[in-house]
């Protein structure tokens, strides 16, 4: 399993002191100029384009859990979930 952070448009130092808020140990990347944010379109995702938007793709590809609110308890549930297959 390979879980990654993707920050797009925001400051490095805003990032890191997130990262360092929630002890994040996964690598967090910076999509400084929003490029990759462009190429997923992700913002039509929720119409609101809310941030930030979570995504958890499982081990065989597939979008098991998507949600516009950062909510940890239910992400850590997900791939506790798909570990335990």
């Amino acid at each position: 399993m390979r879980v990654w952070g993707i920050a797009s448009q925001e400051p490095r130092e805003s990032v890191q002191t997130f990262v360092d808020q929630y002890g994040i140990t996964f690598p967090v990347l910076l999509d400084e100029d929003g490029s990759l944010l462009g190429l997923y379109r992700q913002d039509s995702a929720f119409p609101s384009a809310a941030y930030p938007q979570d995504w958890v793709i499982d081990s065989d590809g597939l979008v098991v859990y998507v949600n516009n609110g950062f909510e940890l308890d239910a992400m850590v549930t997900v791939l506790e979930d798909d570990l335990g297959d």
